[in-house]
C-alpha cells in the first residue's frame, strides 16, 4: 500500500464529515386561522416548509383555513382516456 493512501483517505473522510453547509431549516409558523390564509402561506420562502405547512392547514377542521376541493378527481380519471364507451 502506498504511504500516502492512508493519510489521504483520512483527510478525505474528515473533509466530507466536517463540511455541513446546509442552512438550518426555517421555523414553521403556528397552524391557526390567521396563518392558514393563502396570503400568509405564500410568504413562507422555503418551498418544503411552505408545502408542509399548507398540508397541515388543509387538514384542519372544515370552515377554517384552505377550503377542501369541491369535486376531487381519482388518479384513474386523470390518467385514463376519457373515451371508454367503445371498450
Amino acid at each position: 500500500m502506498n504511504k500516502f493512501t492512508i493519510p489521504m483517505l483520512a483527510g478525505f473522510l474528515l473533509a466530507i464529515t466536517g463540511c455541513d453547509n446546509t442552512p438550518p431549516a426555517p421555523t414553521m409558523p403556528e397552524v391557526n386561522d390567521a396563518n392558514c390564509q393563502m396570503g400568509e402561506i405564500m410568504k413562507i420562502q422555503d418551498k418544503a416548509t411552505r408545502e408542509t405547512f399548507a398540508g397541515l392547514c388543509s387538514r384542519r377542521p372544515a370552515g377554517s383555513g384552505i377550503a377542501p376541493t369541491e369535486q376531487p378527481l381519482n388518479w384513474l380519471e386523470l390518467t385514463e382516456p376519457q373515451d371508454r364507451e367503445g371498450n
